[in-house]
């Protein structure tokens, strides 16, 4: 049964006009109407730095007495929309919770830039982050929906590329399977409604990858930086994931722990049930807090403390 909290989240998607269907999406439009949004107000002993890393803009937050352990935030929003500015809630939680610096980058949007303009500032961040110092073992990549995705992407590039790993991955709610679509993706249409206009967006492939036809393209879109399903997890740290059962993405969480669980790999997946897409982003609810808690306590095991 979900909270109280989640069920007014769930009614206020809901309640959202819908867009016909056919209509051509504005994504300009979704990111100017996101960026009128109300800031969080930043916690009592946590400051907020907005700086570049590498010429990518982004926010560091430190708590007064800051621990070891460093999180990267990546934000989501369908590579189309989001920012480190709208990710405050969980960032600024994330922070002031667990006292540790939180460092939460943009990356370029689509359809203005296409795939893989987003991997590639993710790349430029980490190398930058290596250049001041920062040290991988004691860095958690964490990110949810298309940033859960870049978490997964990175890391397998970083792997390709031979360069260190971080101490654990957080993926909430990522897509890791864009080529030939996953039960979840039409079953759980009508209760994520979030995304279920989302989904079904005819341009929405065209906007990120630049192709009019999905199914023409399927090898394409197996390549594991694309689709993370597919990758090779063997030299790469341990991985937690989190999803909703009743939102579109469930599977790829699901489906890609269950495969690494067999593999031997070490992972963790936290199945909550009837909430929002990605709601750890969301720390107002209660189970977004329990959820980050474990993950949290995943990658502190991992990483001995």
């Amino acid at each position: 049964m979900p909270s109280k909290e989640a069920k007014m989240i769930n009614e206020m998607f809901k309640s959202m006009p819908r867009e016909p269907e056919g209509t051509k999406h504005d994504y300009v439009a979704e990111r100017e109407q996101n960026a009128k949004r109300p800031m969080p107000e930043l916690p009592e002993g946590i400051t907020l730095e907005e700086t570049e890393f590498d010429g990518i803009s982004g926010e560091i937050l430190r708590p007064e007495h800051p621990k070891d352990t460093v999180i990267w935030y990546l934000h989501g929003g369908g590579f189309t929309t989001g920012s480190a500015k709208e990710r405050r809630d969980i960032t600024q939680y994330l922070a002031k919770t667990y006292e540790v610096t939180v460092i939460s980058t943009n990356y370029r949007l689509s359809p203005e830039h296409k795939w893989p303009a987003h991997l590639d500032d993710c790349m430029k961040v980490y190398d930058e982050l290596l250049r001041q110092g920062y040290d991988p073992k004691k860095m958690i990549f964490m990110g949810e929906s298309a940033g859960g995705t870049l978490v997964l992407s990175t890391a397998l590039r970083l792997a390709a590329e031979g360069k260190p790993q971080p101490a654990a991955l957080v993926a909430f709610s990522p897509c890791t399977e864009q080529a030939v679509g996953l039960p979840s993706h039409t079953e759980n249409i009508d209760t994520d409604y979030m995304l279920r206009d989302g989904t079904t967006r005819p341009e929405q492939y065209e906007a990120v990858f630049g192709i009019n036809d999905r199914k023409a393209c399927v090898e394409m879109l197996k390549d594991p930086l694309i689709s993370p399903y597919y990758g090779d997890y063997s030299d790469l740290p341990p991985v937690f994931f989190a999803a909703s059962d009743t939102e579109v993405l469930y599977d790829d969480s699901r489906l890609l722990f269950e495969r690494l669980k067999k593999e031997g790999h070490q992972v963790q997946l936290d199945v909550q049930h009837e909430l929002c897409h990605a709601y750890p982003m969301l720390p107002v609810l209660p189970e977004a807090r329990e959820t980050i808690q474990k993950a949290m306590d995943f990658a502190g095991k991992v990483m001995g403390e």
